[in-house]
């Protein structure tokens, strides 16, 4: 598999250094939990697709300055199966200012060939959080340019979220997607239900070139994590989504998924 893996070593270069001068300018030395998370996503359909397949599995490192997030995934489209290696980075720069940054890299037969985001959060007066992003997905030869942001309300054991999704895809035209979250935290931070649901085109539930092959969508989905045992979580979840393919033909979509999670 012709990987570019320098590309992938220079990014994370990049990554550890803006990780390494956030710990340098953050005074707070206190080491948080690490955690290890593998999910595994099986979509359904009602027409004669046949079930697609996605796992995942990635190491967070985390510090009281942020997060490093290595991770592997996998996914299997139309019989063609493929691996992308990903990495995820949480930068805090202030009590309420953070980074996220994001790249990955595949062959390209399933997955993009390349991509990156980033993402600034701001935490505001009265528990609002408000975030602004860009998105940037390769698939040869179509580039894909996405533009993001987020609007989150914390109160009492709740969180209420909406994001939207503007796309500029060169090929297909323009895309966009709404989309809401609703949180119950019960125990602590990792237990907790949600629901989500939202509309539009661009492909929320995924990020392979499957995913894109649509006008539009609506979609529901509801995910519950628990501990199973001591520093060991479990969520289960669905999400249904009645798609769009084109103006003569929709098709309707089960997403089921389960993730395992060991704090370490």
């Amino acid at each position: 598999m012709k990987v570019k893996f320098y590309k992938l070593s220079l990014t994370i270069v990049i990554i550890f250094s803006l990780y390494n001068y956030a710990q340098d300018i953050n005074q707070q030395k206190v080491k948080t939990d690490d955690k290890i998370l593998v999910v595994f996503n099986n979509d359904f359909f009602n027409d004669e697709t046949k079930s697609w397949q996605f796992a995942s599995g990635e190491y967070q490192i985390k510090e009281s300055f942020g997060a490093f997030i290595p991770r592997i995934n996998f996914a299997n489209r139309f019989s063609n199966s493929e691996f992308q290696f990903e990495a995820d980075a949480y930068v805090l720069f202030t009590a309420k200012t953070y980074f996220y940054l994001n790249t990955g890299f595949a062959e390209g037969k399933v997955f993009p060939k390349s991509r990156a985001g980033i993402e600034l959060y701001n935490v505001f007066p009265f528990d609002v959080e408000l975030s602004v992003g860009y998105r940037y997905l390769y698939f040869s030869p179509n580039k894909v340019n996405i533009y993001t942001g987020s609007l989150g309300y914390y109160f009492d054991d709740y969180w209420l979220s909406f994001r939207p999704f503007f796309v500029n895809d060169l090929d297909n035209g323009n895309k966009s997607t709404f989309t809401f979250i609703g949180r119950r935290y019960f125990v602590d931070s990792e237990n907790y239900l949600t629901l989500r649901f939202g509309f539009g085109s661009y492909p929320v539930s995924g990020n392979t070139q499957a995913d894109f092959f649509r006008n539009d969508s609506k979609f529901i989905g509801v995910d519950y994590q628990f501990y199973i045992y001591d520093k060991t979580t479990i969520q289960l979840g669905f999400l249904y989504e009645n798609e769009e393919l084109n103006i003569n033909t929709s098709r309707s979509r089960y997403n089921f998924s389960v993730a395992v999670q060991k704090i370490l």
